[in-house]
């Protein structure tokens, strides 16, 4: 049962300021507290930002709300709606009522507490779980509370690497900051450094195990003294070095037919990362497959000029790229467009028959005119 708390205002509290913004039908004081009773809110949670908007519920009109130490008065045009300030720190406080009776004031403590939730960015996973040696991967990490004004960065460690039987270690690395892209408030996304990792000839098998830090700053209540706030999480990473990837030889590419060309490849979860390139500009990937690629080329036009291959500036340089990793695959020449001579004399001919028709109708015209200026005379 909600407990009675008596006298909690003074008798200055006026009855009708409280009905005259309700958008409901007029209801007069309460005689005794026993017929206000039960009575609730909701919602019983809200942000330390405040903002939250509170609805009582019961058969009395409310004068007041208290959360904790803060009296609320409802400024809305239903006088039973009351909105929270911003407080501090987040924590929950108890809920009271404050009834004007007909004689007196009293006031109800609820059963319900309010809580104020932190705004406290969190962060709960990332993928993918695996990191290439030369670095520039893509993670996705998921969360709550992620802001773009919040400036986030990543600080990734890469925790102490052992040999299977324990008789070497690899000292604990850690990596500078680097930033991250908020997509949403759940989502964002960074991208790793380059790794620093022990030689697999000297250490043989090993696994690393990364705590990954992230940043943000502009929060009032604070971690440190600079004003951050820092979430982590710690993970078994794979570290994988990705597969070379052998020349390849395309015939001369006629851009006027707009087949695709292949790239065979083995890049496992990166392979829906890779981008390719044709003389230093991006191409179009039409099919992403567990061992292929099969792109568009640009059109040589859009090629850059010092794009030459293998010393031959016909041939163009063809490279697959993911994060940090550039492997150059081949060169790519054009087809030569034999047929521009003959569309050149097509345009030409159609260029002349234009001409000597608009010239015979310019004539044609001419003597019509003449003829009717005769008639007149």
């Amino acid at each position: 049962m909600p407990r009675h708390i008596s006298n909690i205002l003074n008798t200055h509290l006026h009855v009708h300021q409280y009905n005259t913004r309700s958008n409901l039908p007029y209801r007069p004081p309460c005689s005794d507290v026993a017929d206000c009773i039960p009575m609730q809110v909701e919602p019983t949670s809200g942000p330390t930002s405040g903002g939250t908007n509170i609805t009582v519920t019961g058969k009395c009109l409310p004068g007041s709300l208290q959360l904790g130490n803060t009296t609320l008065y409802s400024s809305q045009l239903d006088a039973h709606v009351f909105e929270t300030k911003a407080v501090n720190t987040p924590g929950t406080v108890p809920i009271t009522i404050v009834i004007p009776l007909r004689n007196d004031i009293h006031a109800i403590t609820l059963d319900q507490n309010f809580t104020f939730e932190g705004r406290t960015p969190n962060v709960r996973d990332i993928h993918p779980k695996e990191l290439t040696v030369h670095g520039g991967t893509k993670l996705t990490v998921l969360g709550s509370n992620f802001e773009a004004e919040s400036n986030p960065q990543m600080n990734l460690t890469q925790k102490a690497i052992s040999t299977l039987d324990g008789t070497k270690t690899f000292d604990e690395v850690k990596y500078p900051p680097t930033p991250c892209s908020v997509l949403k408030q759940s989502e964002m996304t960074c991208k790793t450094p380059e790794l620093q990792l022990p030689s697999s000839e000297e250490f043989g098998s090993f696994k690393a195990e990364y705590r990954f830090g992230f940043i943000f700053d502009g929060f009032e209540e604070a971690h440190d003294v600079e004003g951050n706030i820092t979430s982590e999480i710690t993970v078994e990473i794979a570290v994988v070095e990705l597969h070379s990837i052998s020349e390849h030889h395309w015939p001369p590419y006629d851009a006027t037919k707009r087949q695709p060309l292949h790239i065979e490849i083995f890049w496992g979860h990166f392979q829906h990362e890779a981008v390719v390139r044709v003389g230093g500009i991006r191409s179009n990937i039409t099919e992403r497959l567990v061992n292929r690629l099969l792109f568009l080329p640009p059109d040589e036009a859009q090629l850059k000029p010092e794009s030459g291959c293998k010393n031959s500036n016909e041939a163009h340089s063809v490279e697959v790229a993911a994060g940090n990793t550039n492997q150059r695959v081949g060169c790519l020449t054009y087809d030569p467009d034999d047929d521009t001579p003959l569309r050149m004399i097509l345009v030409f001919a159609v260029c002349g028959v234009v001409a000597v028709v608009v010239v015979a109708s310019i004539i044609a015209f001419y003597i019509v005119q003449k003829r009717k200026n005769k008639d007149g005379e």
